[in-house]
Order: structure tokens, then C-alpha cells, then sequence
């Protein structure tokens, strides 16, 4: 598990030997998905006591959970604004 809240600067993808992988090299932060075993994709929001909390998840092809990726918030505040609207953005996966 890494917890990192904030804006990331030097994303490296890679692709080797067929391999593609998505490199976040921040320091402090490291971050290293191999987007080639991403099979889906999901947005989801969760309800909580401080109201819906929106996550994306991607999952392998086995439908083992990757990563997930929240807005940064405390415990009683609600979602940013910011965050659903970057979620929501997102392109959908073909």
C-alpha cells in the first residue's frame, strides 16, 4: 500500500520486452503499474458517513484488484469537488 496525495511529475512509460509499464519517479513517491495486465477498469463510488466517496480501481485479467486511486480528503469531510471532476474526465478503455 503507498499513500501519496498530490500532484506527480515525472510518469516514465516504458515498454520493455513487451512489457508496458506506466512509472510514476517522483522523489519520495514511486509508482510502477503494469498497464499491459490491466484488463478493467472501474469507477465506483462507496457510501460513506461524510457522503459518496469515488474511487478508480483497475483489476488483472484473473480480476485481482492493482491499484486504486481516491481523492485526497480527511476522515469527516466530504469529497473534493476537484476529484469528481477529474474522474469524471477520465476516457473510457476500449
Amino acid at each position: 500500500i503507498q499513500i501519496h496525495t498530490g500532484a506527480v511529475h515525472r510518469i516514465e512509460p516504458m515498454d520493455i520486452r513487451g512489457q508496458t509499464w506506466l512509472n510514476v519517479l517522483d522523489p519520495g513517491f514511486n509508482l510502477h503499474l503494469r498497464e499491459d495486465h490491466i484488463a478493467h477498469v472501474w469507477v465506483v463510488e462507496k457510501p460513506t458517513s461524510d457522503g459518496v466517496v469515488t474511487s478508480v480501481e483497475a483489476f488483472d485479467h484473473d480480476g485481482e484488484l492493482m491499484a486504486m486511486f481516491f481523492g485526497a480528503r480527511k476522515p469527516g469531510q466530504p469529497e473534493r469537488e476537484e476529484w469528481r471532476h477529474i474522474v469524471r474526465g477520465l476516457a473510457p478503455l476500449e
